[in-house]
């Protein structure tokens, strides 16, 4: 009896064994009609962010270094690192002893100035006494000449008096102007040897934080020709900026508002958002690398990101959602035997070329908004591009390329002459001649607008597992992609055809 038991335990565990692989196989992998194994995946809807990845450091918005215009000892020190700062808090006060006699002296120079006005103008009022005394004299001698009673030479000496005194009177004029002149000059010696004192009291500039100190009491500050560093102010970190480097085969997609989510060291578990407001034209290169800085601000609330810190900084420069997708791996693979890409003829599983040319021309006539004659003009013109473009290829000796002008004479670069790129460029180009005359002027926006998103999207192939087994090639527009997706803009797949990703030979 055990024996049975243990033979029919032997053969269960075989026999289950194929069971479970019989269950698990189909959902990763299917046999092809070669006996070749297909790894598929697919095509399904979802999101996708393209991110530019970087790094900078943590920096307040307003940073400014406070320094001392004046020499001196420090004599007291009035706040300390992470000290909280209002505009005009003394920070720190310099000894004042010398430049306070400065402005006593000052002050006794702007007196005594002051006194010589005040004998000026006494002077000036004894010279005007005297002439109205003189020129009542000459009155007096003019009428006794007359009558003949006094000598001629009494009226000489009393209108020379009369002169004498308007001289004094010009001079005493000339030297109250020059005493105002030097009360106004002593007047500002004082105001610039108070200024001087106010000086020696260093003030904060604005509102903020003290992230720097770099005096003591009793370290002599030398300001001589540019002002020391005292202090450094962070102007209210409940707002920081990063300054992040962006190398310049990324720079072209970021733009001011694109959001950004960034992490820091000290806090790895923690994401903190922000928002791209400045791309600095000015450039950096560093060994053959050239980057630009990207200025992002974001809020800091509850202050835990610190000035210094280095914040590992992921940039979204674009964003579909609810958009068809396919793994990146798909996009890689090729088909081991080159039969079967020869089997599928290079139709591409699209259909022809007239079914992918009419869905191109709705979706555009959808886009622009184009009236039914303007579809219809757009048909014809492009139909007659195509012949032309056929018939150039089709030109020649067989299996041989049309003939194409030398470079540089009036040729398209290399890599628009041939390929799905250069036939791209030229169907754009043909469309543009024939929208431009017809086009409204609500209809321009729409065209710039799909122009701008076809040169944002490129052509890929994957190939699709086809129910017969055997795989078939899907050439298609792709968009955006991210670490993991590639965006499907056109092309004849649909959600839930399977995308193989790889293919693995059958064990015999």
């Amino acid at each position: 009896m055990s024996r049975n038991l243990k033979y029919l335990f032997t053969i269960a565990l075989p026999v289950a064994g194929l069971a479970a692989a019989s269950l698990w196989l189909p959902s990763m992998s299917k046999r092809g009609a070669n006996g070749v194994t297909y790894d598929t995946v697919e095509a399904s809807r979802g999101s996708i962010a393209k991110i530019v990845s970087t790094s900078g450091p943590v920096r307040a918005l307003v940073t400014v270094s406070v320094g001392s215009q004046l020499s001196g000892q420090v004599a007291e020190l009035k706040v300390d690192f992470n000290s909280e700062v209002k505009p005009n808090d003394v920070l720190a006060v310099l000894d004042d002893k010398t430049f306070a006699a400065k402005v006593a002296q000052s002050r006794a120079d702007l007196a005594a100035s002051k006194a010589s006005l005040a004998n000026q103008q006494a002077a000036l009022a004894k010279a005007e006494a005297v002439l109205k005394v003189a020129e009542r004299s000459v009155g007096r001698q003019q009428t006794l000449a007359t009558k003949g009673i006094t000598a001629p030479a009494a009226l000489d000496n009393a209108t020379r008096d009369a002169e004498v005194a308007k001289a004094d009177i010009a001079v005493a004029t000339a030297q109250i102007e020059n005493a105002k002149a030097t009360v106004a000059q002593r007047e500002a010696q004082l105001l610039q040897a108070e200024i001087d004192l106010d000086r020696t009291r260093i003030r904060s500039p604005i509102d903020g934080t003290v992230i720097s100190r770099t005096i003591d009491i009793g370290q002599t500050v030398a300001a001589s020709l540019q002002a020391p560093e005292l202090f450094k102010i962070a102007q209210d970190l409940r707002r920081i900026r990063l300054e992040a480097q962006v190398n310049e085969a990324d720079v072209g997609s970021v733009a001011e508002g694109n959001g950004v989510a960034f992490t820091v060291d000290a806090y790895p578990e923690r994401k903190f958002a922000g928002t791209v407001t400045q791309v600095r034209l000015a450039a950096t290169e560093l060994q053959n690398i050239v980057t630009y800085t990207v200025i992002i601000e974001a809020a800091n609330q509850d202050r835990r990101l610190f000035p210094g810190m280095t914040a590992n900084v992921q940039i979204e420069t674009a964003k579909r959602d609810n958009v068809l997708r396919i793994p990146n791996d798909t996009l890689r693979f090729r088909p081991r035997d080159q039969a079967a890409a020869a089997a599928d003829g290079g139709r591409g599983g699209q259909g022809g070329g007239a079914e992918r040319r009419d869905r191109m021309l709705e979706q555009l006539k959808d886009e622009l908004q184009l009236s039914d004659a303007q579809a219809n003009k757009v048909r014809e013109e492009m139909a007659k591009f195509f012949r032309e473009q056929r018939t150039s290829k089709e030109g020649g000796e067989p299996g041989q390329r049309a003939p194409q002008p030398p470079a540089g004479f009036g040729a398209p670069p290399p890599q628009q002459q041939g390929g799905p790129a250069g036939m791209r460029n030229r169907m754009t180009q043909r469309l543009e001649q024939i929208l431009s005359p017809m086009l409204t002027d609500a209809q321009k926006p729409l065209f710039d607008r799909w122009k701008k998103g076809r040169e944002n999207t490129r052509n890929g192939s994957v190939w699709v597992l086809a129910a017969s087994g055997q795989p078939e090639s899907r050439n298609l527009r792709l968009g955006i992609a991210d670490d993991q997706f590639t965006e499907v803009i056109g092309g004849p797949i649909k959600e839930g055809d399977k995308v193989i990703m790889r293919a693995r030979e059958a064990k015999k």
